[in-house]
């Protein structure tokens, strides 16, 4: 029975004791006192439980390493293949039993049910091609790739923030990953040094809902039991542990449908460097002239299921929405902790600034091969110059965390790829192998409709204008 279930019948059996009462002559007056004083005192726990789990003040400004954050994150990366596989097999079975399969295999092209996921933002509404533009900025924030000015490629991918492919109609968080394509310069993940892509991680809340690696340890692992919100009343014999401030923020990341994406505000949450001393979080802001463009009633109704997939793609036919890419500078002497990514730096203690222009581009997105392309593709915040080192243990996580969930992904999905290519009884000695060996990474896919990712020198061997003029 769910949580409104049992507070309906709970207010069905106080009315049914009133009027009882009332036939029975109770003292109401005493009661109903009594009653407030149950209330005011719940409340007035609740209020001290919220307190006493939120951030200490003083949180360190810099990073704070803890001992023990490389084995839990091999912990997290363990509950979160589980998680992956959990939905693999919900999907499969809703394929093979139900007379109604899950309506993304109407709406997306190329989609299959038994394809590996993320463990989150596993429903992707679509990658769409645009232009990220370097403004020209002050010296403070001219550190990487916004060092000068220059206009590059890129691919962003939309998504639910769920573990689980559901309607866009259930209240979700929503994320917006961003590949800026051709940046010159070492790269900070391992393996991909010489990459030339440049990730940005975004979501459309401003803070996230776990402190430390222990709680996202413990979380991970019940959610992957399925029973996550058990965390945030564990142990249920101590009220004292409960983390009811953690629950508010992770039911504010909960989120109605938006009308469209692309006039949905995001941030990045966690922290990362701007230079040799600089700490900033990032947000995409929509520009004003952006508006929604719904799909047809008709087409709504039936595949309500995938509104946001087919909203997004007449945005990209037409193209042209764009959005601030902005930084948000720590301020000294603020409430602006590193460490801490429950905490929402404040805008009146330090403003958002401009630094680059987002347009998408005019290009249709929801192809087979754009999708299958788009969901093989991976993201990761240490994809990165230097100059924007992730910091934080959350992003610390992440380093490792979406890596090992690429692999993992690319690895499984390629193998059934190449076990379905390969059955054929002319494909083949060696076939399996050779399909393997050629099995596209699951980083940086290049398609036509997806710009190639090159890195574009001058003569010098330098980035010219930061990127392609």
């Amino acid at each position: 029975m769910n949580t409104l279930s049992r507070a309906l019948n709970w207010l069905l059996g106080v009315v049914v004791a009133f009027y009882v009462g009332i036939f029975c002559n109770f003292p109401w007056r005493l009661a109903l006192k009594w009653l407030l004083g149950i209330v005011v005192a719940l409340a007035l726990g609740l209020a001290w439980l919220y307190h006493r789990d939120s951030a200490p003040a003083g949180s360190p400004m810099g990073e704070v390493v803890t001992a023990d954050e490389d084995y839990l994150t091999t912990q997290i990366i363990a509950a979160a293949i589980d998680v992956s596989v959990q939905e693999r097999n919900t999907l499969m079975a809703a394929s093979r039993n139900s007379t109604d399969p899950p309506s993304s295999a109407k709406t997306a092209p190329g989609y299959s049910p038994d394809t590996y996921r993320r463990d989150a933002h596993a429903k992707g509404h679509g990658c769409v091609a645009a232009r990220f533009t370097v403004n020209r900025v002050a010296d403070r924030f001219a550190y990487g790739l916004f060092a000068q000015p220059g206009s590059y490629d890129a691919v962003i991918r939309f998504s639910n923030g769920s573990p689980e492919v559901q309607p866009d109609s259930a209240a979700d968080a929503r994320g917006m990953a961003t590949k800026v394509l051709g940046v010159c310069g070492k790269k900070l993940l391992p393996f991909e040094e010489n990459g030339t892509a440049q990730d940005f991680i975004l979501m459309n809340n401003p803070n996230f809902f776990i402190r430390t690696i222990e709680e996202y340890a413990q979380f991970n692992s019940m959610l992957a039991n399925g029973n996550a919100l058990d965390y945030f009343y564990s142990p249920r014999t101590s009220p004292l542990k409960w983390h009811i401030r953690e629950l508010m923020l992770g039911k504010g990341t909960q989120k109605p449908r938006p009308d469209s994406l692309v006039t949905t505000r995001f941030w990045s949450g966690s922290a990362y460097a701007l230079g040799p001393s600089g700490y900033v979080k990032y947000s995409a802001v929509p520009c004003s002239s952006n508006k929604p463009m719904p799909p047809d009633p008709k087409i709504a109704s039936e595949f309500g299921y995938d509104f946001l997939r087919l909203e997004l793609a007449n945005q990209a036919a037409k193209g042209g929405a764009c959005f601030d890419f902005m930084v948000q500078p720590q301020a000294p002497g603020k409430n602006m902790p590193i460490e801490d990514t429950t905490v929402k730096w404040s805008e009146a203690d330090s403003p958002f600034v401009p630094v680059a222009r987002i347009v998408l581009k005019a290009a249709p997105d929801n192809t087979a091969q754009q999708n299958i392309q788009c969901e093989a593709m991976a993201f990761n915040p240490w994809r990165t110059l230097a100059d924007h080192r992730p910091v934080g243990v959350m992003n610390r996580v992440r380093k490792a965390l979406y890596q090992a969930m690429a692999q993992f992904r690319q690895a499984k999905n390629c193998a059934q790829a190449c076990e379905q290519h390969c059955q054929p009884k002319d494909a083949g000695a060696g076939c399996y192998d050779k399909c393997m060996s050629s099995c596209p990474p699951a980083a940086e896919p290049v398609s036509a409709a997806i710009p190639p990712d090159s890195c574009r020198l001058n003569g010098n061997g330098a980035g010219e204008g930061g990127g392609s003029k």
